[in-house]
């Protein structure tokens, strides 16, 4: 199954992603930098893929 998470820059968004790959799951993270700016730790979440999002503006919202 697919997955697409916001905030990924944070610890909860991190954690998710990483245990959704544990599980066998796909996911798209974002957050509202440019690119992935949370921890660079190797894990699953630094080498997904990532869809830069501020969940703020629906227009960017109904974009993605």
């Amino acid at each position: 199954m697919k997955f697409f998470v916001t905030g990924v820059n944070g610890q909860l968004g991190h954690d998710v992603m990483n245990e959704l790959q544990k599980r066998g799951h796909t996911g798209v993270g974002s957050d509202i930098q440019e690119k992935y700016s949370g921890v660079e730790d190797g894990s699953a979440v630094t080498k997904m893929p990532y869809v830069q999002l501020d969940i703020t503006s629906a227009e960017a919202v109904k974009k993605v």
